[in-house]
């Protein structure tokens, strides 16, 4: 580590301050291995909205419970899914995978608008994390009067 680059982040120690933000290459595996093989100190993961998590949630209750009734092979039309975690289950396996297998940190991006949803999904963005790397949670909270 070149201690003249070497800098702190979110309590982070990092090589140098080149942090990939959030983009297209940090919203999957490879690309965030691609950002690591091109000496990008830490990658940004795309932030998870609350908002949209539960709008997408919603969306599939409507599809699976409102028409299961309305004929007896509708509750056929959409397979149980019994690893479906809410919206954030992709988002939550891409960070686990790179948590795991890149040597530099891998920052995840919160933005809740409940407490509970807070708490829940900050929950489930901890638990990737590898015993080797350390999770740095940051609380901003809303500035609206």
């Amino acid at each position: 580590m070149n201690q003249g680059l070497a800098t702190r982040y979110l309590g982070l120690q990092l090589a140098h301050p080149v942090i990939a933000s959030a983009s297209p290459l940090t919203a999957t595996f490879d690309g965030m291995r691609r950002l690591e093989d091109a000496h990008a100190a830490a990658v940004v993961m795309a932030s998870l909205f609350e908002e949209q998590i539960r709008a997408e949630d919603t969306r599939y209750a409507m599809f699976t419970e409102y028409t299961a009734d309305s004929n007896p092979e509708a509750a056929t039309y959409f397979p149980e899914l019994p690893d479906y975690r809410y919206g954030v289950s992709g988002h939550i396996e891409t960070l686990r995978r790179a948590a795991e297998a890149l040597d530099i940190p891998v920052i995840a991006s919160l933005n809740g608008v409940s407490d509970d949803g807070w708490l829940d999904y900050a929950v489930q963005l901890e638990q990737p994390a590898p015993p080797r790397s350390s999770s740095t949670f940051i609380f901003c909270p809303p500035t609206w009067p």
